[in-house]
């Protein structure tokens, strides 16, 4: 306990501090504050001598902590925090805690305000620490009162509260929903109505008498009453409404134990009361609900009782054979097709047409012998099925089933309907066919429960042509063909179990759950195929068309009905784009396989730790017999795939970012050989291959200067090959980017040319010196007149323009000799020399004579 503290302290008290003590100068009330980041604390030492004869010394907030049991501690430093992020100076801050550490464990409140300013050092809390017993550490009534109107303001149950004299103060909205009372309604009855002068209690002297206990006497009460709306509303539409509740009167009592406010509470009885009324009416009218009802209500009585604690199996066996009808309307009777109810009664349970009779009992027993929205599937004497639905519950007396009450709704025609819904979300609206949904549904049910041996098959059809006989014949047409076209499969699927599907626009299918071997699919397909090129009668009109068909395999191919889909669709696109009519799914013809993923991910790691490396195709010139310089061509060495060809990842990588990557590569090792080639005295050049997203790249007349300064290449030693098809793709800035690399002294060719739609117009305008014939047109031209007089046309005419003209594809001297005599400047091909590495081709320089040593 701190009892005094010198000026300098930190912990001593502030003059303000000395003002409140002196201010309130009370055994039960003393000022305290507190440096949370230093630990320093002052409590005015009266309240603690007052609490205790030995007074613990105080001087550090850790003092204090030690006297509070855990959960205090928690709460005391929650209040009176140190977090910095925490800087609200207009809170007033309080927390109780029990001074486990004294003698009678008393409870005090602190109470107290972050302090701030230039004058405040560390982070203070100052403000009063309260004795449990002092008026200030407890609630007033009003606050009682306030809090229990908040209370009760959002319940559910219709509450009010008034004063001593019955005046009401406050009314919550479940009140005003019962008694049907506008919220202003509600309003002007606060401090206005009077339950003590309320017409309908004084006109009760009872009911008067007993609520009047309730406020003269303090006695608590629990009334049941009916009450008029009429007395309240004059609304012909409410007045008529009468409530029945029972009222709960609680008083609310001062310190000195008056009634100072009464909380009533009601309970609407009004349809407990209605049931009540119901069960007391006459067996007249008890017999004539049943009559009327518009669901079938029946009793069975157990003759003799079943005992419940018997086995499920003798329980089942006896119910069957006790259970006799005793008691039905006539809703049952149409129910069983009967003509009275003598008919019925007396019937059990076997009678009844039940089909499952024996698992409907199962199921009751079961369920504590009670149904709920219990299905079951009656057939009449044609064997025509009627659905019903069903609610019982079963009288349990002394240990044994007595009987069951219960009632029936014909469910018929909800079933039909949400089979019919079943009907249509499974099945295509123009054509009936099954659709996507069923198909799927087919396909996962047969995996589901196929043996291991089972093979199936999907064959995933497109029609060709379909757009062309709706745009000519019109889309009313077009539905026509569609419709015919299921019957026409399903026609083929007579011998073969499957589903036939139709997917959407011109897209069928067809899934053949189990076959023999691939081999089967195949034949069938064609046998579809073969079904659909016969003539269709389109109202007169008759039209041929074709289709294309795409098979996948399960299990082999595909493992659920995804992948067999996606493969399938791979396989028809294949077909249809190779005019084939029908394929097989393989992997080659999928553009998104593992394979290539695999290739994608790898292709950057491949630039960066050089798993790729140059071939070099040597070109000759035709008049000097010599060679002039290669062509260079990327190769990839992959470790684990080996040789990936480069029609496998250059188109790929041209999808891609990597094609700027892979091409700088390229560019630097080639124009690198190139130089080391002329550093031995040989004066070669060198092509490389440019792809249309590195035409469309501004940057790449920067990048072909940066390297041919590097390696102090001359230009001319440089050829770029370019495609038609890249140049077409936006010939303005192809011409912008080619003009620049020809500034710099490139030389430019156009590869492959005659492959693609080049126009001449732009042809003349090109910077180019050399146009390249594709080998397609070069390696057959001496069997092929037409090859022959392609190639001949295309030397002309680069001739007459100007240009040079390599042919590729020169495989024999043959070849070799009859391009000599068109006039065609410079060759390539496997006669002259394949594709090699750069030893290899070092020894071909040596070797093939068509390059001049230097001397």
């Amino acid at each position: 306990m701190q009892h005094s503290s010198s000026p300098s302290d930190p912990a001593s008290p502030l003059p303000a501090d000395l003002a409140i003590e002196n201010a309130l100068d009370a055994s039960s009330i003393a000022s305290w504050n507190t440096d949370v980041i230093s630990g320093d604390l002052h409590i005015s030492p009266e309240l603690i001598e007052s609490l205790t004869e030995s007074a613990p010394e105080l001087a550090q907030l850790s003092d204090l902590l030690s006297l509070l049991p855990k959960a205090d501690k928690y709460l005391f430093l929650q209040s009176f925090n140190a977090d910095p992020q925490d800087q609200d100076t207009q809170r007033l801050r309080s927390c109780d805690v029990r001074l486990v550490g004294i003698a009678g464990e008393p409870r005090v409140r602190f109470v107290g305000r972050l302090q701030s300013g230039s004058d405040v050092v560390g982070r203070r809390f100052e403000g009063m620490v309260i004795s449990a017993h002092h008026w200030l550490a407890s609630p007033s009534d009003e606050y009682a009162l306030q809090f229990l109107s908040g209370l009760f303001a959002e319940s559910p149950i219709p509450s009010v509260i008034t004063d001593k004299h019955g005046i009401v103060l406050h009314m919550n909205q479940a009140m005003e929903r019962l008694f049907h009372l506008s919220h202003r309604q509600a309003e002007s009855a606060t401090g206005f109505y009077s339950i003590l002068r309320d017409k309908r209690v004084c006109s009760d002297p009872d009911l008067y008498a007993a609520i009047r206990a309730v406020y003269f006497d303090g006695a608590i009460r629990t009334l049941e009453m009916n009450y008029s709306l009429g007395n309240i509303h004059r609304s012909r539409f409410i007045s008529d409404k009468n409530l029945y509740f029972r009222a709960s009167f609680l008083p609310i009592r001062d310190r000195q134990g008056n009634t100072e406010r009464v909380l009533v509470q009601l309970q609407d009885l009004s349809r407990e009361k209605s049931a009540r009324d119901a069960l007391q009416e006459s067996e007249a009218s008890y017999k004539a609900f049943i009559t009327n009802s518009s669901e079938a209500i029946w009793c069975y009585d157990m003759q003799p009782p079943v005992a419940v604690n018997l086995e499920l199996e003798a329980q089942v066996k006896k119910i069957a054979q006790s259970a006799r009808l005793v008691e039905a309307n006539k809703v049952l009777l149409n129910m069983l097709g009967a003509n009275s109810l003598d008919d019925i009664l007396g019937m059990g349970l076997m009678e009844s047409g039940s089909t499952n009779y024996v698992f409907d009992i199962h199921f009751f027993v079961n369920n504590q012998y009670e149904m709920i929205d219990h299905d079951i599937v009656r057939q009449d004497h044609r064997g025509k099925n009627y659905y019903f639905q069903i609610c019982c519950t079963g009288i349990v007396e002394d240990g044994f089933l007595k009987r069951v009450w219960g009632t029936t709704k014909d469910i018929t025609a909800r079933k039909r309907y949400e089979d019919k819904l079943r009907y249509q979300s499974f099945h295509d609206s123009l054509t009936a066919l099954p659709n996507r949904e069923k198909l799927y549904a087919d396909m996962e049910e047969c995996f589901a429960q196929r043996s291991a041996d089972q093979i199936s098959a999907l064959l995933l059809i497109d029609l060709d042509r379909f757009k062309e006989i709706n745009d000519t014949l019109g889309h009313n047409v077009g539905d026509h063909l569609l419709q015919l076209i299921g019957p026409r499969l399903a026609n083929e699927m007579s011998e073969v179990p499957g589903t036939v599907a139709r997917l959407g626009g011109d897209e069928f299918a067809v899934f053949l759950p189990r076959i023999r071997s691939t081999h089967q699919a195949v034949v069938f397909g064609h046998r579809l195929l073969d079904a659909l090129a016969q003539e269709f009668d389109l109202d007169g009109f008759t039209t041929q068309i074709s289709a294309s068909i795409g098979i996948a395999i399960s299990p082999q191919q595909a493992q659920d009905h995804h992948a067999l889909m996606r493969y399938a669709d791979i396989a028809m696109y294949y077909a249809k784009g190779q005019m084939l009519g029908l394929s097989i799914y393989s992997p080659e013809y999928d553009p998104h396989s593992t394979k290539r993923l695999a290739i994608v991910s790898e292709l950057g790691r491949a630039i960066r730790e050089n798993q790729l490396c140059l071939y070099y195709q040597p070109k000759v010139l035709l008049d000097e017999q010599r060679c002039y310089g290669f062509e260079a061509l990327i190769r990839w060495i992959h470790p684990e795939l080996g040789f990936v060809p480069p029609a496998d990842f250059i188109p790929i990588a041209e999808l891609t970012s990597l094609i700027h990557q892979l091409t700088a590569w390229v560019l630097e090792k080639a124009i690198e050989q190139c130089r080391r080639w002329q550093d031995q005295g040989m004066s070669l050049s060198i092509a490389v291959n440019l792809s249309a997203r590195n035409l469309m790249d501004d940057n790449i007349p920067k990048l072909v200067e940066r390297l041919l300064a590097k390696y102090k290449l001359p230009a001319s030693r440089l050829e770029l090959e370019i495609t038609e098809s890249s140049i077409m793709t936006d010939p303005t800035r192809a011409l912008r980017n080619l003009d620049a690399l020809h500034e710099l002294g490139v030389h430019l060719a156009i590869d492959d040319f005659g492959t693609g739609y080049s126009s001449l117009a732009y042809l003349k305008r090109l910077p180019v010196q050399t146009l390249k014939i594709d080998n397609s047109f070069v390696r057959n031209m001496l069997e092929d007149l037409q090859d022959e007089l392609i190639v001949n046309s295309t030397i002309h005419l680069a001739h007459n323009l100007g240009l040079t003209v390599v042919a590729e594809g020169v495989e024999n001297e043959a070849l070799l000799a009859r391009l000599s005599e068109m006039g065609c400047d410079e060759a390539q091909g496997y006669f002259i020399g394949r594709p090699m590495a750069v030893i290899n081709a070092d020894e071909w320089i040596v070797e093939s004579g068509w390059i001049k040593q230097p001397s």
